[in-house]
């Protein structure tokens, strides 16, 4: 009997039910999705969302809700769901999405798997273009590993304004914006630092690596923990924008509450992050 391949997406949601909504419908409607099994991972929220995604989902044999009692953050919240996926399917790519993405490009599918074919890839990084600002976002990095300064200088401009965070955020926070990594190389290259909203792995990664995101980070630095394990391991990272997804960058991490409270959120995570991949570093001397 032919092996049935599925083509599984993972999509880790908090609190924000039309951005989920939007997300799962756009897969349903690729073509070939009758091979598609998608994990919505809630990671612990705190409004009706969950319920209301389980009354939307519940007669669909393709979609699978699950529950974590605690927000575990982007790594421990995929884990657990990757984890949940490769026991119950036999899975050649799985995709890691933010549920603030659109699969617009009805072929997605296709194209992952021509691509595969020509590159054999380990991770998949597609053009993620954000849809208000209208710029693109990945790759994130032209190198794959960030010198040890810019993330021993991470380390020490988060710790101080945390520890001054009152004074920081009256002098500087209160009035700065979000600012988006915008790119204009878009040509087809290899081994870069991609954009964490959507990641395409194939076998190629998954047999050598059994658990994705490790070290696990709460938020943020999981792509250049990535690719920092990919060039040790020689396993290719290709970035191909003929394969487009759509991004509405943001919303659950704005759900937390006011602008003062997603500051200190991003920074804290920002700070624990460098710090786990500036261990990294240091073990491998680099």
């Amino acid at each position: 009997m032919e092996r049935k391949e599925y083509f599984t997406f993972i999509v880790l949601h908090y609190n924000c039910f039309e951005e989920t909504q939007a997300c799962v419908d756009s897969i349903l409607a690729l073509e070939h999705s009758d091979c598609v099994k998608i994990v919505v991972m809630d990671n612990a929220s705190v409004n009706d969302s969950l319920a209301r995604l389980q009354e939307m989902y519940q007669s669909n044999e393709q979609v699978y809700i699950l529950h974590n009692e605690k927000n575990l953050g982007f790594s421990a919240g995929n884990n657990i769901a990757y984890d949940y996926a490769v026991k119950h399917w036999d899975s050649s790519f799985v995709v890691f999405a933010n549920n603030d993405l659109l699969f617009r490009d009805r072929e997605f599918i296709r194209k992952v798997r021509g691509e595969y074919e020509k590159s054999h890839f380990g991770i998949l990084s597609p053009d993620v273009f954000h849809t208000t600002l209208k710029i693109h976002q990945s790759p994130i990095d032209e190198n794959m590993v960030l010198p040890k300064n810019r993330v021993r200088r991470t380390i020490l401009f988060n710790t101080l304004a945390l520890w001054f965070y009152p004074l920081y955020y009256a002098l500087l926070g209160k009035n700065s914006k979000d600012v988006a990594l915008s790119v204009t190389d878009l040509s087809y290259r290899k081994n870069i630092a991609p954009m964490g909203a959507c990641l395409i792995f194939s076998r190629e990664l998954m047999d050598r690596k059994p658990v994705i995101f490790s070290p696990e980070t709460y938020f943020y630095y999981e792509e250049y923990i990535l690719s920092f394990w990919c060039r040790k391991h020689n396993v290719d990272i290709v970035f191909q924008p003929d394969i487009q997804v759509l991004h509405n960058h943001g919303k659950a991490t704005k759900s937390l509450g006011d602008h003062r409270r997603v500051m200190k959120f991003r920074m804290k995570n920002i700070l624990q992050a460098a710090k786990v991949y500036y261990k990294l570093l240091k073990e491998e001397d680099i």
